[in-house]
């Protein structure tokens, strides 16, 4: 199986572990869902990160996100209503879904700052007997990104505090296979 497959069936597990978090945990994260990062080169993890799988075509998505943090002052509503979307329809269909994965940080986050730097990394997803670990080149995401708007609003939904500058980073796998 060459990485694009590999990284498909990624992909489809992502969805399967978001299915779960969003209906029987509240929208909790499971393990699989935060990857060990490590350097390129090897190593040891040098942190965890949770992470985000993004839809193609993910504006209706996002506004609808904005919508319902805009309406309440209720955090609780936001859960409610994001947890509905995203259980009932969101991560249905796992060929809708992009190659890039994205995470947000703190507008200052010293771990952004190194991955940036580094301008790449290796990471490891595991849960249970499931294991996938890829590659990936790491940029900033401009505010206007649609990936970025779609990470902040998602994000906002479970966290009411979230600061308003926070920097998104994309994650994007190397999957061709070196000759």
């Amino acid at each position: 199986m060459d990485l694009a497959e590999q990284y498909q069936r990624f992909i489809t597990w992502q969805c399967k572990l978001r299915k779960q978090s969003m209906r029987e945990l509240n929208g909790r994260p499971t393990p699989g869902m935060s990857a060990g990062v490590h350097s390129i080169n090897g190593g040891d993890e040098q942190c965890r990160l949770n992470f985000m799988i993004n839809r193609r075509e993910s504006q209706e998505r996002t506004q609808e996100f904005r919508h319902i943090v805009r309406k309440s002052r209720d955090p609780s509503e936001w859960v409610k209503n994001g947890l509905r979307i995203l259980s009932e329809w969101h991560y249905q269909e796992e060929g809708e879904f992009e190659n890039e994965l994205t995470a947000l940080f703190n507008f200052d986050s010293g771990v952004a700052s190194a991955l940036l730097e580094a301008g790449q990394c290796h990471l490891k997803f595991a849960e249970t007997t499931m294991e996938f670990a890829f590659d990936f080149d790491v940029q900033a995401l401009t505010e206007e990104s649609d990936r970025f708007q779609a990470t902040y609003w998602h994000n906002h939904l479970f966290n009411p505090t979230l600061p308003g500058a926070v920097q998104v980073l994309e994650f994007k796998p190397r999957l061709l296979s070196v000759v």
